[in-house]
């Protein structure tokens, strides 16, 4: 144990600790060694095309653009009011299974909207086209499920049909895994949504820490991968709001 100083003793212990260098602690513990890291707080420039993002905008969505109402850089997410219309960021293909790469992100719905679908997680194509999201606008349901992406990992919901949270993946186009979280998407509740792929593309999916699914042969491994969400509408006309306080991805380093 540590004293206040850092040093062993016995006095009462606290939480200062030293680790050697090239190793970075992040969320709560877990300890990834030489890793590559992606984080973005969405404090500025990140959410200009011209950086690190790559954003779509359609029909009457809005750009994403920091919430001015927030001090501590949080984005927010705008479907805009036309249907099968989307807002989308994505960064650059940057990250592989191979690499055991991991997503974690936290955001929050704003608003009711009876219509949206929004995802967000690891998939192989920033742009799938307009009108597009990488999973298909329909049920989120195994074995119903359908995808534009040839391979992506995705946490899901689709208030046409279901308040529920699905965890999602799709290997070579093949027929997508889906699973329902058992956690509803509900309006202004943070969660903190991670994706872990191992080097085989195994997935497993967690919300606010706790496993909530874990989906075999998810990914193709070898896959250049982006970091992703985006939002739409599926019908109506009420747009949809989200508010995304941070995304970060990492992976081992080539060796």
């Amino acid at each position: 144990m540590f004293d206040k100083e850092g040093r062993g003793g016995t006095s009462t212990p606290t939480k200062i600790q030293n680790y050697p260098e090239g190793m970075n602690v992040v969320d709560g513990g877990r300890i990834e060694i030489d890793g590559v890291v992606l984080e973005d707080d969405f404090l500025g420039k990140a959410v200009d095309n011209a950086y690190k993002w790559n954003v779509a905008t359609e029909g009457t969505s809005a750009a994403v653009a920091l919430d001015i109402d927030e001090l501590n850089g949080v984005l927010l997410m705008d479907s805009g009011t036309d249907v099968d219309q989307r807002n989308v960021i994505a960064s650059g293909l940057n990250f592989a299974a191979a690499r055991k790469a991991i997503i974690e992100a936290r955001l929050r719905p704003l608003t009711s909207v009876a219509k949206a679908f929004f995802v967000m997680g690891f998939t192989d194509s920033i742009d799938e086209g307009t009108g597009k999201l990488p999973f298909k606008d329909g049920s989120l349901v195994e074995l119903t499920l359908d995808s534009w992406a040839d391979d992506a990992a995705m946490f899901g919901v689709r208030q046409e049909t279901s308040a529920n949270i699905y965890a999602m993946s799709v290997i070579a186009n093949a027929v997508p895994q889906s699973d329902d979280t058992g956690i509803d998407y509900v309006i202004d509740v943070w969660h903190t949504y991670r994706i872990e792929l191992d080097a085989t593309g195994n997935a497993k999916f967690y919300i606010d820490g706790t496993k909530v699914a874990e989906q075999a042969l998810a990914i193709t491994a070898a896959d250049k991968l982006c970091a992703f969400a985006g939002i739409m509408i599926t019908d109506g006309t009420t747009a949809a709001f989200v508010e995304v306080d941070y995304i970060k991805a990492w992976q081992a380093r080539v060796v």
